[in-house]
């Protein structure tokens, strides 16, 4: 009955006749899960060894030169397993073929993961620890800094019992982000190699630098790539598929002075306080459109810093909304805090407040199809699918919007950006199965 379901929703979501349906791949292989967990793991640990946070104040890509250095291993490591037209660009981008098997015309597929992690906590000599089968209870990483894995600070354990759990020591973050998409695709291409009889399209690999800053994909030459649907592995829960993020701009708002003026006699004179305006006009934000006072579908304002240098301070902060109507009251809040303090300041010497658009809500650029596959992959390896709106970006949702739909799949990471950060082994596993399934899926679609 179940196998008769499952053919039943090829035919309902991809129009194929109920004869045909996608190659049995864990039969084929004799599909081996713990073989697959060890290649992960072994991959992770390895991964995380490399120092790659980016760099917001760096104007290079990649922002840092670690994250070159890891690009050139895993190119090294393609090359290793089969891999065709492997490449490493000046920017870090590291892209590659799987060349199809089959006389079929299919769609080719993409998958990415990037190499950077975040800024928040040291990325550097991570020491990765494997907490094999957990059995519930605490997970201590470093009992001396008080740094311990629960329910309460990471809820997802309460469905992890007998998975192995992966931590750092104490002092840095982990690199779950993305170094479990890393793992993963790397992990299937190898799988691929070593099982040549599973039959599937031509598949594009990349490995992007700069992540976490925003802007190494804009280095991806999407045409050049040539895939037709692509998938971020860099996700968080079991069966998690992003298909909407935020819609994001910047700001920066210029508020000068003249505190070239003896304090002592400042009243009745030029003295403009440029210290004060900013100051002012980040009160004036409205407090309840803060991220702390924001959940689920609600966007919001945040000032990320706030410079001096003499008459001179400069104001930056980012706006996040899902919807456009969101993100304009949100513009005209930043707008009307501004003209407030302008008003009241007409001694400055000086105002601009200037918005930069940073990426686009992915959902209106992403065909059904490629997510009815997604869905399907999952329910066929017997995993739920979550459609979950992220309350942030990813590289795909700027891939997206320049023609390339690209929603997010799961990976395992939990708690990420801090030292709390962990992988989970079980989770990385099935989203590893969740793309062999996909591919076989897409190779039943025509071109």
């Amino acid at each position: 009955m179940k196998k008769i379901h499952l053919l039943a929703t090829l035919t309902v979501i991809l129009g194929l006749p109920l004869a045909v349906f996608a190659q049995d791949w864990k039969a084929v292989s004799q599909y081996d899960k713990t073989s697959i967990k060890k290649q992960l793991t072994d991959r992770f640990t390895h991964y995380v060894t490399f120092d790659t946070q980016s760099s917001e104040t760096s104007s290079a890509t990649p922002s840092t030169p670690g994250q070159l250095k890891l690009a050139k291993e895993l190119a090294k490591e393609l090359k290793k397993n089969g891999a065709k037209k492997v490449l490493t660009s000046k920017q870090g981008i590291v892209t590659a073929e799987i060349s199809a098997n089959t006389t079929k015309k299919t769609p080719v597929i993409g998958l990415l993961a990037h190499l950077d992690t975040a800024a928040e906590v040291s990325g550097k000599n991570v020491k990765p620890q494997v907490h094999e089968k957990y059995n519930g209870g605490d997970i201590v990483i470093n009992a001396e800094k008080n740094l311990t894995l629960n329910t309460s600070n990471a809820p997802q354990l309460l469905r992890a019992r007998g998975h192995d759990i992966i931590t750092a020591s104490g002092g840095t973050l982990l690199g779950a982000d993305d170094k479990t998409g890393l793992a993963i695709v790397m992990t299937l291409v190898q799988f691929l190699y070593d099982h040549p009889t599973i039959e599937h399209g031509t598949i594009k690999i990349a490995f992007t630098p700069d992540e976490e800053i925003g802007s190494g994909i804009a280095h991806l030459n999407v045409a050049d790539f040539g895939a037709d649907y692509a998938y971020t592995v860099d996700g968080g829960n079991m069966g998690e598929i992003i298909n909407e993020t935020f819609n994001a701009k910047s700001f920066t708002a210029l508020f000068e002075g003249n505190r070239a003026v003896h304090p002592g006699a400042a009243i009745n004179s030029p003295f403009a306080d440029n210290v004060l305006m900013a100051s002012d006009f980040h009160t004036l934000l409205p407090r309840h459109k803060r991220p702390e006072s924001t959940s689920g579908r609600k966007g919001f304002i945040l000032v990320d810093s706030i410079t001096t240098q003499n008459d001179r301070t400069e104001v930056k902060g980012i706006i996040r909304a899902f919807t456009d109507t969101e993100m304009n009251e949100l513009v005209n809040d930043v707008k009307n805090a501004f003209n407030t303090v302008k008003a009241m300041n007409y001694k400055g010497t000086g105002f601009d407040l200037k918005f930069t658009d940073q990426y686009q809500n992915m959902k209106p650029f992403l065909p059904k199809q490629v997510i009815e596959m997604a869905n399907l992959a999952m329910q066929q390896e017997e995993i739920t699918p979550i459609l979950t709106a992220a309350r942030g970006g990813t590289d795909g949702a700027q891939l997206s919007a320049r023609g390339l739909p690209t929603p997010d799949i799961f990976s395992g990471q939990f708690n990420i950006h801090s030292e709390l950060e962990y992988a989970d082994v079980d989770v990385m596993e099935a989203s590893f199965r969740t793309l062999m399934r996909l591919i076989t899926l897409w190779n039943l679609q025509e071109k």
